[in-house]
């Protein structure tokens, strides 16, 4: 997958959602490039992108089309949006 920054900027200036993203990012003190390229292991990172992932899926974005803006894959969306009693169960699944 052949990632670009200036280019994740092209799409969310296209689809007018720059400004929105990038002040959700700043109040959990991330910046829109943190956002897009940094460690999924950075505390502050994982929790800006559950937020922005979960705002966009509230409005009305779907999983893919979220995934495909970020250059993620859907199953790393999806793991993020899912509400914390979902994934321990799906863990209990998978240790049993």
């Amino acid at each position: 997958m052949n990632r670009s920054f200036s280019k994740f900027v092209a799409r969310l200036d296209k689809i007018r959602l720059r400004q929105v993203l990038e002040k959700r990012a700043l109040k959990r003190h991330v910046s829109l490039r943190e956002l897009y390229e940094g460690p999924d292991l950075a505390p502050s990172i994982v929790a800006a992108r559950r937020d922005v992932y979960t705002w966009l899926l509230g409005e009305g974005k779907g999983l893919r089309e979220i995934a495909r803006l970020f250059d993620r894959a859907p199953s790393g969306v999806s793991k993020l949006t899912q509400k914390n009693s979902v994934r321990k169960k799906a863990r209990r699944r998978r240790a049993s």
